[in-house]
């Protein structure tokens, strides 16, 4: 099975993660999974004034802090069986887009658990890809 591990660098990623690995038989072993990062996007305002080389760094920058300590944390369960997908832009939809072009059967993402007054007020990427996927959705909070 595919399995999409959305990841952030928050506390809340580590909870998925550590739940993850604390049934590894169900859901690590045997399986291939992506883990996917997500950057904000420049805005295309300050885009246009920057080289492509400036912005591509900034991207590669970003992401190196939140999916670095992922490898490591990987690399010390023992676990290869991982591709990294890195991308920028609003993050549910390109959860949803990296769950797509993977072709997951299961997608993680750990929660803040704001709850309902919390999503009303500050919306919620766990909401937004609940709402807009076919694709079953393990939430970690």
């Amino acid at each position: 099975m595919k399995i999409l591990i959305a990841v952030d660098g928050s506390a809340y990623t580590r909870k998925a993660l550590d739940y993850l690995f604390s049934h590894r038989a169900m859901f690590v072993d045997g399986h291939q999974l992506v883990v996917v990062h997500v950057c904000t996007g420049v805005s295309g305002n300050v885009a246009r004034h920057l080289s492509k080389e400036l912005v591509a760094g900034y991207y590669a920058e970003e992401s190196a802090k939140v999916l670095d300590p992922v490898k490591a944390l990987f690399a010390e369960k023992g676990l290869s069986n991982y591709t990294i997908d890195s991308r920028h832009g609003h993050a549910a939809e390109e959860i949803l887009k990296a769950a797509n072009d993977a072709q997951a059967e299961l997608m993680v993402l750990g929660t803040h658990g704001h709850g309902i007054f919390g999503r009303a007020l500050m919306g919620s990427v766990s909401t937004k890809v609940l709402s807009e996927t076919d694709i079953t959705v393990l939430l970690v909070q």
